[in-house]
């Protein structure tokens, strides 16, 4: 190992503070030992990984005998005879595996970032100061450490990562225990330097490196195109410039760089080059598309893309089904293959797909024989987009990925429900009957998962508007929210008119939010009502001495008028509280606006 004579906060290109640990897990071979914890006996074999014509991974027992990643099958058999072959090009077992990992990495409560499907970030900074805080200074480095520090750091970086050193080494047993994994880690103050010190001591091992040894770690780098951040267009624009090798990069000057890169993008290629990266682990949720490829030779057939695409399909709705989020967008994608010019290009088109196709069982999105084929002909009529039918075409690779997803809500006998607007619903939630008209007096919100009015559409018939929902400009408008201007709600259709307050609440609020209209009070449509006569009906309104017990007074007061002049009179003559079906006489009719009109279920 390299050793360095200066300390970190000596050191020109790095700074005195070092606040952070980061952990970066590595499965080993990842692919062949998922194969080897679902079936043991292949442990002592040299096993291979096959994708097409290609082994994609293998074994490091495989790997004495000089199979390589991304190997031709034919190439790998001639040097080991005896090598065992696997299909891997269904992921679904892997996908699990790595849902398991992610999931046991969460048991230590901190953010986990996933790269991949083996690869994994874990920023275990807070965890680190809570026990250098309980546990005193007795702390040893478990593992391997890329160079042993000439003296410690003053911010108390060695101390942090000798203690994540420990955590890194409880997370690899406890995967190998509960899971069967054995991996690799590395340890580092930030992300960039965690991952490449990783594979050092492969496999099943770890290493830690400190912040001062970072610079002189990356100078042994062959090439740019090492550094994660950097990508082929970016490396051959380096190797223009002759900057082939990290070490290179390092001894260019940033005005040099600024010549052929922009400014910012400069210094974060001089940045990485000394090991400096401040991109923070974040936390990895649902992804926001879930995709699979098919990639082949040639395919010069509309009936095979079709079959093609039918497999697929399967495939991708157990994706769904594991995922449970309802997909509201679906896209093709074809690569074609230009005869003329030798090469391939990617096209896509997407298109909405009704939620109703999905059905949920225990809690699981499901898809019958008549929603998959509805989900073919959409996919066709993409195809059809895509490709002249007219004219031969040559196909390398279809793909198929659901790309816009809603979330269901729970609780589904909820009033709330019903209060619909459009995929996407802006939830006006705490608005007070004030007359504030600065920002701090209103929460907005987007229906989310996280949101307690998040509306569930997995029912509706239209297909969602591909238009961003429209957000009341309240500041704007400069309204107050009186008695009289509360609209009345929209799209909402019960059985029966049985709420109690905290749902009346949420109609309320909700009600103002299912559509963009502006808040002048309604009025009548039999007549116009006298000042005289609107006094005394509110002040018979507001009256509820004589509501049901299981009414709310306070929440009575709160509705408008008309409402409760209209719950009163339904209340007083239960009889009439149900209104007549509608007969294709009186459809066209003009209905009165009416509050049983919104409560009562025809």
């Amino acid at each position: 190992m390299e050793s360095s004579s200066s300390s970190c906060y000596n050191h020109s290109s790095v700074s005195s503070d070092h606040p952070k640990s980061i952990i970066h897990i590595d499965v080993d071979c990842f692919y062949a030992q998922v194969e080897m914890v679902r079936k043991p006996e292949l442990r002592s074999l040299p096993l291979g990984i096959q994708q097409k014509n290609i082994v994609v991974t293998s074994n490091y027992e495989a790997r004495k005998y000089g199979i390589k990643k991304c190997m031709l099958v034919t190439d790998a058999l001639k040097v080991c005879p005896s090598l065992k072959l696997l299909n891997g090009e269904d992921l679904h077992n892997y996908r699990t595996a790595s849902n398991n990992i992610f999931a046991a990495l969460l048991h230590w409560k901190c953010p986990v970032e996933k790269l991949g499907m083996d690869e994994n970030f874990i920023d275990v900074t807070n965890l680190v100061e809570e026990r250098v805080k309980n546990g005193g200074d007795g702390f040893s480095l478990v593992g391997h450490v890329y160079s042993e520090p000439m003296s410690e750091c003053i911010c108390g970086c060695h101390t942090r990562l000798k203690v994540a050193s420990q955590i890194a080494s409880e997370m690899r047993k406890k995967l190998f225990d509960e899971l069967g994994f054995t991996t690799c880690a590395g340890i580092a103050h930030n992300k960039l330097l965690a991952k490449l010190i990783c594979p050092l001591h492969k496999p099943n091992d770890q290493t830690t490196i400190y912040p001062e040894h970072g610079a002189s770690f990356m100078s042994t780098l062959q090439s740019v195109r090492a550094i994660p951040s950097i990508g082929s267009k970016t490396t051959e624009a380096l190797i223009s410039q002759k900057i082939v090798t990290v070490s290179d990069l390092q001894q260019v000057s940033v005005d040099v760089l600024k010549k052929h890169f922009s400014s910012d993008m400069a210094v974060r290629l001089k940045n990485l080059s000394l090991g400096e990266d401040n991109t923070p682990v974040k936390q990895t949720g649902k992804p926001q598309s879930i995709g699979l490829e098919d990639s082949f030779k040639t395919v010069s057939v509309k009936s095979e893309v079709e079959e093609r695409f039918a497999t697929l399909l399967q495939r991708l709705l157990v994706l769904v089904r594991e995922d449970g989020r309802i997909p509201v967008s679906l896209r093709v994608t074809l690569r074609k293959k230009d005869v003329k010019r030798l090469c391939s290009h990617r096209e896509s088109r997407q298109c909405q797909v009704s939620p109703s196709i999905f059905t949920i069982n225990n809690g699981t999105p499901t898809v019958t024989e008549v929603g998959q084929q509805k989900l073919m002909t959409s996919i066709m009529r993409l195809f059809n987009k895509l490709i002249d039918l007219s004219k031969p075409f040559h196909l390398t690779l279809v793909g198929l990925a659901f790309t816009k997803f809603q979330e269901r809500m729970t609780g589904r006998g909820s009033i709330v429900n019903y209060l619909m607007n459009d995929i996407s619903v802006q939830s006006v939630l705490n608005i007070t009957n004030d007359c504030d008209t600065s920002a701090s007096s209103m929460d907005y919100s987007a229906a989310s998962p996280s949101s307690s009015t998040t509306t569930d559409l997995s029912d509706a018939e239209v297909e969602p508007s591909p238009k961003k929902p429209k957000k009341v400009n309240w500041i704007a408008k400069k309204r107050c929210l009186s008695k009289g201007e509360v609209a009345s709600p929209s799209k909402l259709r019960v059985s029966e008119l049985r709420l109690n307050s905290r749902e009346l609440e949420k109609v309320s609020e909700l009600r103002l939010n299912s559509r963009d209209r502006s808040l002048t009070p309604r009025a009548s449509p039999a007549k116009e009502i006298s000042d005289t006569d609107t006094m005394k009906d509110v002040s018979d309104a507001g009256n509820c001495d004589d509501c049901p017990s299981y009414v709310d007074k306070e929440v009575f007061n709160a509705l408008p008028d008309e409402m409760q002049q209209e719950l009163k009179a339904m209340w007083k003559n239960p009889s009439n509280s149900e209104l007549p079906r509608s007969s294709p006489r009186n459809m066209n009719k003009a209905k009165p606006n009416t509050i049983l009109k919104y409560f009562v279920h025809k």
